[in-house]
C-alpha cells in the first residue's frame, strides 16, 4: 500500500469513527420566554450516548414556523451537524407547528422514524399516536421531531437510536453520481461532431 492509499484509508476510518454531531432544539413558547425551565431539551441531550454522539448545539425557540425552520436550517447549513432533533410542538393544538416548520426545510422524508416514535410504548401511553412529528433529510443531515413531554421524548428517542448511526454512515459515504457509459459515449460523439464541423469549415486565405 502506497502512502496515498494509506492516507485515504486513514481519512475514511476517521470519518467513520468520528462522533456524530447533534443539535437539540426545544420548541416552546413558555420555555423561550423563561416562564418555566426547559426540561425536555436537557433530557433529550442526555439520552445520546457520549461515546458515539456529541451534542454541540442546544437551543430554545418559540412555537413559530419561521423560528423553527430558521433554526433547523442554521444547524444544518452553518453548524454542520449530522442530526437535528426537535422536542415539542408536535401535538394537535393550534400552536403545535413543528411538523409544518420541519417539512418546509427537509428535502426527503424518512417516515419510518416517525412511525416508530408514534408507536413507542403505546400500550402504556396511547397518546403517543397523536404526535404529528415528521422526519427527513436536509442535505446530509437527519432531522426528526420528538414529543415535548420529557419522558415521552426520551422514550421516543431511545426507540430510534439504534438506526441513527447506519443512516449517518450511509449519508457520509455518498458520492457524486458517475456518468454512465451511454452518457460518456454520447458526450464523445457530440464532441466529435463539433470537431468535424469545425474542420470542415473552409479556411480563409489572405
Amino acid at each position: 500500500m502506497n502512502s496515498q492509499e494509506a492516507n485515504g484509508s486513514s481519512t475514511k476510518t476517521t470519518q467513520e469513527k468520528r462522533l456524530i454531531r447533534v443539535a437539540v432544539i426545544t420548541v416552546s413558547d413558555r420555555a423561550y420566554q423563561g416562564i418555566y425551565k426547559d426540561e425536555s431539551g436537557p433530557k433529550v441531550a442526555a439520552t445520546f450516548p457520549s461515546d458515539q454522539y456529541d451534542v454541540v448545539v442546544k437551543r430554545i425557540v418559540p412555537d413559530e414556523v419561521f423560528a423553527i425552520s430558521n433554526e433547523i436550517v442554521r444547524c444544518v447549513d452553518s453548524e454542520r451537524v449530522d442530526v437535528v432533533v426537535t422536542t415539542g410542538g408536535t401535538g394537535c393544538s393550534a400552536r403545535d407547528v413543528t411538523p409544518e416548520a420541519t417539512r418546509n426545510v427537509i428535502q426527503r422524508e424518512v417516515v419510518g422514524i416517525s412511525e416508530v416514535i408514534r408507536l413507542a410504548n403505546r400500550d402504556k401511553n396511547p397518546n403517543m399516536i397523536l404526535s404529528r412529528g415528521v422526519s427527513g433529510i436536509r442535505n446530509q443531515t437527519l432531522v426528526f421531531n420528538l414529543p415535548g413531554n420529557p419522558e415521552n421524548a426520551q422514550m421516543a428517542l431511545e426507540s430510534v437510536l439504534p438506526a441513527i448511526p447506519h443512516c449517518i454512515k450511509t449519508m457520509r459515504q455518498q458520492r457524486p453520481m458517475k456518468k454512465s457509459a451511454t452518457q460518456s459515449a454520447s458526450g464523445a460523439a457530440r464532441a466529435g461532431e463539433t470537431k468535424s464541423r469545425a474542420s470542415s469549415k473552409p479556411k480563409l486565405r489572405h
